[in-house]
């Protein structure tokens, strides 16, 4: 197994997104294989510790105690030895020893027992049905002619063809549009053909337009998008949240359009958050540059930096950004600086699908901190009553805030 399949499998395990036959290999690979090599491929991609969390004993437990609470795992392990020594690898590596363990432990019941169903079965499922996962990978394409096709339903490969533009879903790469070569050099038609792109509550996807820009979709959000960029300029619109990786085209400006607000670029990676829920919009820069535009308004950004602009007025606010914050998204974490409790469950909300309901003011509630967003809502929850004044009560699929 190589490095990235590994990372894959490794990431889709905590999104709880893999499949049998995957859950099957990476178990006989954990347990086969140098713990060290594993220790290390997990630490760069799943605690990512440049950009993510810090990592303690107590944590380390905590990611023991996760795993063993999975509901694939419930009842497979009453029998274990939860005492086997382990300092072969928590002592080396502490931040990832408790995931190693646990799959060592589990791998010999699913690798000598044919990785058979647990016999409450049923109950597993009903009690699943009605648990509050985190988000995942999952979205609709929207066709010119209406069609809608659910992407998480339907297999890799060629979805449709329109014109030259040929439109397919890969593994782990979301959505690919390709345009092929006009050998016939027929007259290009004048009529822009759009898709649409957008993801659900609890939704994430990537997509690669023709052009060769990557970009990644937040939750509840939505992006259209011509099948092919005719013409001298590159124009797409968005609501919700994006991050965009532009294809560098200086003869073909690239823009995006939100809340009356338009980003040009030439090619540059920025962050847009655009919810229309939201009382204001902000672009942050990562590099390159763009030019903000609001009426009759511009600023131009410079690398590091953020542009905040409230939907009912021009102005322009620039200001040195958190990168770190704003890409916590993109990267697999919620990262809260100081945040009202408003702001947190707004976010909760959208990646989590689930309402809001609150009992009493939170107006001087503020909080810190760095989560993954592959935890259970109910961890995320406990950690934010432990170091705050606030107590939740979760309801079906709302969740009540309370003093």
């Amino acid at each position: 197994m190589n490095k990235d399949k590994l990372e894959r499998l490794l990431q889709q395990y905590f999104n709880n997104t893999i499949t049998d036959t995957d859950c099957i290999e990476l178990l006989d690979y954990l347990r086969n294989n140098d713990p060290d090599e594993i220790a290390k491929a997990i630490d760069e991609r799943l605690l990512a510790l440049e950009e993510g969390p810090e990592f303690n004993r107590f944590q380390a437990k905590k990611i023991l105690e996760r795993i063993k609470s999975d509901a694939r795992f419930i009842n497979q392990t009453d029998e274990q030895d939860e005492d086997k020594p382990v300092s072969k690898w928590y002592n080396n590596w502490i931040k990832v020893a408790a995931i190693l363990i646990f799959f060592s432990t589990v791998g010999f019941y699913f690798l000598f027992n044919g990785y058979h169903k647990v016999t409450n079965q049923d109950n597993l499922a009903a009690a699943k049905s009605s648990e509050i996962l985190p988000g995942s990978t999952k979205a609709t394409l929207t066709l010119a002619n209406g069609k809608v096709i659910l992407l998480d339903n339907v297999a890799d490969g060629t979805l449709t063809k329109s014109g030259r533009t040929v439109i397919n879903k890969a593994h782990n790469e979301g959505l690919v549009y390709n345009t092929q070569a006009d050998n016939n050099k027929t007259v290009p038609s004048t009529d822009t053909v759009y898709n649409t792109l957008t993801t659900p509550r609890g939704g994430e996807y990537k997509v690669k337009l023709p052009d060769g820009t990557n970009v990644w979709l937040n939750s509840s959000s939505s992006l259209s998008y011509p099948i092919e960029f005719a013409g001298n300029e590159r124009h797409v619109k968005l609501t919700g949240e994006a991050y965009f990786e532009v294809a560098k085209n200086k003869d073909k400006p690239f823009y995006v359009c939100a809340n009356n607000v338009c980003v040009k670029v030439l090619g540059t990676h920025f962050n847009i958050a655009a919810y229309n829920d939201d009382a204001e919009l902000t672009t942050t820069l990562l590099e390159g540059s763009v030019l903000i535009t609001k009426n009759s308004k511009q600023r131009l950004l410079a690398p590091g930096q953020q542009a905040v602009i409230r939907n009912n007025a021009d102005l322009i606010s620039v200001a040195d950004a958190s990168i770190n914050q704003v890409m916590a998204w993109k990267n697999g974490y919620f990262v809260f600086n100081d945040d009202n409790i408003n702001t947190i469950m707004k976010k909760l909300s959208r990646w989590y699908d689930v309402d809001i309901e609150y009992q009493g003011s939170f107006e001087n509630l503020r909080f810190g901190g760095t989560f993954y967003r592959s935890k259970s809502i109910k961890e995320l929850l406990n950690n934010l009553e432990k170091i705050g004044k606030v107590h939740f009560k979760i309801t079906g699929r709302r969740i009540i805030v309370m003093q």
